[in-house]
């Protein structure tokens, strides 16, 4: 059972750096929209932070001039570490 526990608890480590990534993306992308002569690097960065933020922008449109769907992305996967990552380590200590 320890190396079912041990996967567990792999898998919901590698997750959760795999989220804090994406969350560091947003930020650096969202920072990077605001520089006018950043433009070739925000692109890069937006391309990135487009995998969580794209689905979001379909559900909820621009709110004028202001785009919120870094602030949900970031909500979003913040929840998911929480809730997901944390119930799957969680599960891989009990399984110990």
């Amino acid at each position: 059972m320890f190396i079912i526990a041990n996967f567990l608890i792999g898998i919901g480590f590698a997750l959760r750096v795999l989220l804090n990534i994406e969350i560091v993306i947003i930020v650096i992308s969202a920072l990077l929209s605001w520089i006018p002569d950043a433009r070739s690097l925000y692109y890069y960065f937006q391309s990135l932070a487009d995998i969580v933020e794209r689905p979001i922008r379909k559900v909820i449109p621009r709110i004028g001039p202001v785009d919120i769907s870094p602030i949900l992305a970031i909500v979003l996967l913040v929840f998911l570490d929480k809730f997901l990552v944390q119930s799957i380590i969680d599960l891989g200590f009990y399984l110990k």
